[in-house]
């Protein structure tokens, strides 16, 4: 390979300069999501029916707590005195 001489002209600059421009980025076309698979949906439905279940659970004990009287014999945490050995 024969290597070629440096010209250091300032037109020869200026063309470097416009032709080593980026050339516009392409974006990928966007494609559907694939359909998902009919196991996929059940356990979907399965999990939304577990979460159903779990958040009915949590509402009737915080009722059941609620519900409850408060110990009015007891003393705040910080008034409690120490044991006595």
């Amino acid at each position: 390979m024969a290597q070629r001489k440096a010209r250091k002209s300032a037109s020869s600059k200026k063309k470097k300069a416009t032709s080593r421009r980026a050339a516009p980025k392409r974006k990928a076309a966007r494609r559907p999501a694939p359909k998902a698979a009919p196991a996929a949906n059940k356990r979907v439905t399965e999990l939304e029916a577990e979460n159903r279940r779990l958040r009915d659970e949590v509402s009737r004990l915080r009722a059941e707590l609620g519900d409850r009287p408060a110990a009015e014999e007891s003393m705040p945490p910080d008034e409690i005195p120490p044991p006595e050995f």
